[in-house]
């Protein structure tokens, strides 16, 4: 399994049969501290992500065709599982950190909220 964000949506008027039914999100793969590691990929979403969320997804064929219940022949791998509430770690050096990535994502959208009304001008 592996972290990544959530970085946008994808549309698609024909996609393969196994894809139907299924949003799908474009996410980053990330490390814990929220540095990118790799390309962007397109993930199946089971749990209802949405942009700007830190996800837990699974990269590996068999796992995603079991999680949507497909032929052992399906064109699926990367699947988001989960949806991340809290990260904690330890660096090389031993030291722990964590990060709460739903609360960055409630904060960001509220100052964007903010940032966007109208303000009043001084007579």
């Amino acid at each position: 399994m592996f972290l990544g964000k959530v970085i946008g949506n994808i549309v698609s008027t024909i996609k393969h049969k196994d894809f139907a039914g299924f949003k799908l999100l474009l996410v980053q793969p990330i490390q814990p501290d929220g540095t990118p590691w790799q390309d962007p990929l397109i993930c199946i979403d089971i749990v209802d992500s949405g942009e700007g969320e830190t996800v837990l997804y699974v990269d590996e064929g068999n796992s995603a065709r079991q999680l949507l219940n497909l032929e052992p022949n399906g064109p699926v791998r990367p699947v988001i599982v989960g949806i991340v509430d809290e990260i904690q770690w330890q660096d090389s050096a031993d030291v722990s950190h964590a990060r709460m990535p739903a609360h960055e994502v409630f904060v960001t959208k509220a100052r964007a909220a903010k940032d966007s009304m109208p303000r009043a001008r001084a007579k």
